[in-house]
């Protein structure tokens, strides 16, 4: 049944077709009314002349007596109104979101100590590049990054040792906090622990696609939240060197679980002495290609960000939103306001406002 707003009624006040023409019954409420009053005034007892009643004035009965017919009238708009059933909707949205899980295996080695990604004119580690860049990518930028509202993300530090440092999470503050707090530690002499210089590519990548594993296709309130994906970006700026898993055998496991895998080689190469010694990312490609991800390379922060955004369009977002209307019917105070000014209307007449011949 299609619902109508009549003009000067409340946004929440809607009446149903056919129903509402009844309210044209209102304009019938003016003519009632005169003819009541018309009636009223027949005379059935002729006099030679009034003025004694005028000269001892008007009671106050007589004075309020039009009362009872304004109480008639009102019941009988209000009669109407009812018939007419207003009702009033209640509109709730229902949004369905096909979000994506994306762990995000970060390399926490000493090389990524290195200036090589500093932007022009800055001296800045190859980790705080990348800790910047991937917190755009997380809450957006304003510019070139929207960010990631509707994503579950999580983070996974590796050097020597793979460790989950955030759970897969929509907290976007507590992810923040991991990514500022992530550092690499100095001995009192300056140096860098012997357990960060050395490289387990293959175990975090496995301990990502764990933790993706582990996740359950519906998350959320119900299914509301859908995970349409599940993805791992895997930057390093070094090759595998530690560790008990391979990144071959990493990257199979991964295709086995339907996890895509973005693999990005960050930097312009290992220092070595006065040169650079170019990285050799032939593994990292072949993770790409056989989880279906992709291989970047990124030799300065520009390139990084424009990595993060093509991932970022690779990699969107469905959401969804339905709208349900839920009907109220109003009808039953008007016939509460139209019964109570009969009663009144009643009371009055036998009482206060009697009438006698």
């Amino acid at each position: 049944m299609s619902h109508v707003r009549l003009p000067l009624t409340p946004e929440w006040l809607w009446w149903p077709q056919p129903w509402v023409w009844l309210l044209l019954l209102l304009l019938v409420l003016p003519v009632l009314h005169w003819w009541w009053r018309d009636r009223r005034r027949e005379r059935v007892l002729r006099f030679s002349s009034l003025e004694a009643l005028r000269a001892a004035g008007t009671s106050w009965r007589v004075r309020l007596r039009p009362l009872l017919g304004v109480l008639r009238l009102a019941a009988l708009a209000a009669l109407i109104v009812a018939a007419a059933r207003p009702q009033s909707p209640s509109e709730s949205r229902r949004q369905r979101v096909e979000g994506i899980a994306i762990q995000m295996v970060l390399d926490v080695s000493g090389s990524m100590l290195d200036l090589d990604l500093s932007p022009p004119g800055q001296r800045v580690t190859r980790l705080d590049v990348v800790k910047e860049i991937f917190r755009r990518f997380v809450v957006g930028d304003g510019d070139r990054l929207p960010g990631r509202p509707n994503d579950l993300i999580g983070m996974i530090r590796f050097a020597r040792y793979a460790d989950s440092v955030c759970p897969l999470t929509l907290d976007r503050e507590h992810l923040e906090r991991v990514l500022r707090s992530t550092e690499i530690p100095l001995d009192r002499f300056g140096r860098v622990p012997e357990e960060y210089n050395q490289t387990a590519i293959g175990d975090g990548l496995a301990l990502a696609v764990e933790r993706l594993r582990e996740l359950k296709r519906v998350s959320g309130s119900g299914a509301q939240f859908v995970i349409k994906s599940r993805v791992v970006i895997l930057l390093t700026d070094g090759e595998n060197n530690a560790g008990m898993i391979t990144p071959e055998q990493a990257g199979e496991l991964a295709a086995k679980y339907g996890i895509r895998v973005y693999t990005i080689a960050a930097g312009t190469g290992q220092q070595i002495g006065f040169g650079r010694l170019p990285v050799d990312d032939r593994v990292l490609q072949e993770i790409a290609r056989v989880t279906g991800g992709k291989h970047f390379r990124a030799g300065n922060a520009r390139a990084l960000l424009s990595v993060y955004g093509e991932i970022d369009q690779l990699e969107r977002t469905t959401t969804e939103e339905h709208a349900f209307v839920d009907w109220r019917d109003l009808g039953f105070p008007f016939v509460l306001a139209a019964f109570a000014c009969l009663g009144l209307q009643s009371l009055l007449g036998f009482t206060l406002l009697r009438k006698l011949p």
